[in-house]
């Protein structure tokens, strides 16, 4: 009776023990899901589909220029094949030229693993959570992809932590129904995990400098001190993760510099 009375007790201990664990674990991604993406090794099936899907809404969609304002996107075809595509990115200098995907109605990490077409699994999309103003209208955008090991999605990203390339591809182009932004790199940097959007009011002037100098306070990236970036700027904010470093996110923000309105 003893000894089955003590082996009650360890189970229960054990079954604590297990669940608490587990607990810990959901709590851990679900912080995940909600502000960041994780570097990834996807399935070769997925790398393969997903990759075809995009380049088919590349080659059905976009007609490219060598003035990149002129590029035409055709964002009617897009929506045909998603509703949710609201803009188009494009970086000199890296491969990163994809949709940007958002949902309205689903969970905030809804594309962090869907394609363009819904097929559910990395390398996911580039996407923005709801919260973020569809033409990019807002003080600040923040745009999420994967860092992934064949080079796709916001992998590419990587390269601003040298300074020479910082320099030579200071642009990013996004694209929207009703025109084109133009933003010019100001800060690369490896920053914390946080959430940016529950950490800043970004709305306020006080929370909207203070991120800015938070970013070029940062010791590991590159920073364009020249730029005097503030309150009633336009900011755009790239966000994927570091390989080694799973608790750091690497941030790449430009400041709005020229845009061509339809």
């Amino acid at each position: 009776m003893k000894s089955n009375k003590k082996i009650l007790i360890i189970s229960g201990i054990v079954l604590l023990l297990v669940l608490g664990g587990a607990g810990g674990f959901l709590t851990f991604n679900k912080k995940e899901s909600d502000s960041v993406v994780e570097t990834a090794e996807p399935e070769e099936g997925y790398l393969t589909n997903a990759k075809d899907s995009y380049d088919k809404a590349k080659a059905d969609n976009v007609k490219d220029a060598d003035e990149l304002f002129d590029v035409e996107i055709d964002f009617e075809g897009l929506k045909q094949t998603n509703p949710d595509v609201v803009g188009w990115i494009k970086i000199p200098g890296t491969n990163i030229d994809y949709p940007v995907l958002q949902s309205k109605e689903e969970e905030d990490n809804y594309y962090l693993e869907r394609t363009i077409d819904g097929q559910v699994g990395l390398p996911g999309s580039i996407y923005m959570e709801k919260y973020d103003a569809s033409d990019f209208s807002d003080n600040i955008s923040i745009i999420y992809g994967h860092t992934l090991h064949d080079g796709t999605m916001f992998s590419e990203l990587k390269k601003y932590r040298d300074k020479e390339f910082f320099d030579e591809n200071p642009y990013i182009y996004i694209y929207y129904p009703d025109g084109v932004k133009k933003y010019q790199l100001f800060a690369t940097v490896a920053f914390d995990d946080r959430y940016l959007v529950m950490s800043y009011a970004f709305t306020y002037d006080e929370d909207f400098n203070k991120y800015i100098s938070d970013l070029k306070a940062c010791m590991d990236g590159n920073v364009n001190s020249d730029l005097d970036v503030k309150f009633g700027d336009s900011i755009v904010t790239l966000s994927t993760c570091i390989d080694e470093f799973p608790d750091q996110r690497w941030l790449v923000n430009g400041v709005l510099v020229d845009e061509k309105r339809y």
